[in-house]
């Protein structure tokens, strides 16, 4: 039975801790191709492989760590966000903490200052453009979706994207 994230933690490049921060994590929405034609009494929409809208991912600081300030440097991050999730297994009668680690490759787009007021966290944000995604499960990769590098391996370990880099002699 699954219950919820006990902790995580955010860090750049595998090692740095880079503070507080809730993180809403990227939308990965298939691009549609609509067919009809001769045959098909109307529309089917049909998700094209391996091609998936732009992907954005936010990051809202309790207050104004230089973190903040950091991914804001316009480069590339590689940023990991390691979360423990609680769940309770109710034949063993245990609760069991399973490691999730999302993996993401982000460019900055907008910085968000904050509201400087007395007694109060300033809440710095910041929205990025996400390059690529990487999921794990107990160190089990779940989902792999990387445009630049023409790849989107599913949970099963299939690469969407392997038949279509054949067609295209890549």
């Amino acid at each position: 039975m699954d219950a919820g994230i006990i902790n995580y933690a955010v860090y750049e490049n595998g090692s740095e801790y880079l503070g507080m921060a809730n993180v809403t994590l990227p939308n990965q929405s298939h691009k549609i191709l609509t067919v009809n034609g001769a045959g098909i009494p109307g529309d089917i929409d049909l998700p094209v492989l391996g091609h998936k809208d732009a992907m954005r991912a936010t990051f809202n600081f309790t207050d104004a760590p230089p973190a903040a300030y950091k991914l804001a440097e316009m480069r590339r991050h590689v940023i990991d966000i390691r979360a423990a999730h609680e769940e309770y297994d109710a034949t063993a009668g245990k609760i069991v903490v399973r490691a999730y680690k999302h993996v993401l490759e982000i460019i900055p787009v907008t910085k968000n200052g904050g509201t400087v007021a007395p007694s109060a966290a300033q809440a710095a944000s910041g929205e990025y453009t996400v390059l690529s995604q990487k999921d794990y499960i107990d160190g089990k990769l779940v989902g792999d979706y990387d445009p630049v590098h023409f790849k989107d391996i599913d949970n099963s370990g299939t690469d969407n994207l392997a038949a279509v880099r054949s067609a295209l002699g890549k």
